[in-house]
């Protein structure tokens, strides 16, 4: 079976206001009251911001939070699409425990949140048959006329985990940067360069170094997020036009 994660907690459907800051959205309950719910992304968000659209959330009214509520899921243009940027790690997780992913088949011994020497940290290394892979993962949330785009801001933080991974493949390891699209209408993914132009430039000369990049893609069903496939990445808009078309 594809690698799949459910969130457990009561599913609550709402309708989004409007977002303060980066982790506060305000939001209309189903019995008319409004309250304030966690953002459990510190992105942009682009294109996932509508006043009105529906949104799901969970019921998290843990002792010592300051909302009862987390916004997991929003409905862009009719499909679902998932908000939280843990997802992806969960889900990458179960796939390199279970049936692994293109380019990196099982048995795999993993671990998580590994702190480089030098002090950086990244979301995984595996070791397959002696050699280790390195993994950073990014979620996406932004999809324009079928195209996955990273980031939705400008990313010092995405850039420094690029050169790192640049740097393993220097001292012979394998290292990939993963994109976890977190819908189901992409059908490429590219750099956002109208964005974050560095960061475009950086994501094409890692590529060129050695570092892989795979892009997955998921079926959004509340509760539930499932694997789906891969697209292919593109690292120019011109190359992203060309294959669009």
């Amino acid at each position: 079976m594809p690698p799949a994660i459910c969130f457990e907690a009561p599913l609550v459907h709402a309708r989004f206001r409007r977002r303060e800051k980066r982790f506060l959205a305000e939001v209309d309950l189903p019995d008319g009251s409004r309250t304030w719910v966690h953002v459990p992304n510190s992105g942009a968000l682009t294109g996932c911001l509508f006043p009105g659209m529906e949104v799901v959330l969970t019921a998290d009214g843990r002792p010592g939070r300051k909302t009862a509520y987390t916004w997991r899921f929003c409905r862009v243009n009719g499909s679902w699409v998932s908000v939280d940027t843990t997802a992806p790690n969960r889900l990458l997780a179960a796939a390199l425990l279970g049936p692994g992913l293109p380019g990196l088949a099982p048995p795999l011994q993993m671990r998580r949140e590994v702190t480089l020497p030098h002090g950086g940290r990244l979301d995984f290394v595996v070791e397959q048959a002696g050699q280790l892979h390195f993994i950073e993962v990014k979620s996406i949330t932004w999809v324009e006329a079928g195209v996955a785009l990273f980031p939705d801001g400008v990313t010092s933080r995405g850039r420094r985990h690029l050169q790192e991974l640049a740097a393993l493949v220097r001292q012979g390891h394998t290292a990939w940067n993963i994109f976890v699209v977190q819908r189901q209408d992409a059908r490429l993914m590219a750099p956002a360069q109208q964005v974050d132009p560095a960061y475009a430039q950086e994501l094409a000369k890692v590529a060129r170094a050695g570092v892989k990049l795979l892009a997955l893609t998921t079926i959004i069903e509340p509760p539930q997020i499932t694997l789906s496939g891969t697209i292919p990445v593109a690292l120019t808009w011109a190359e992203s036009h060309n294959r669009r078309h």
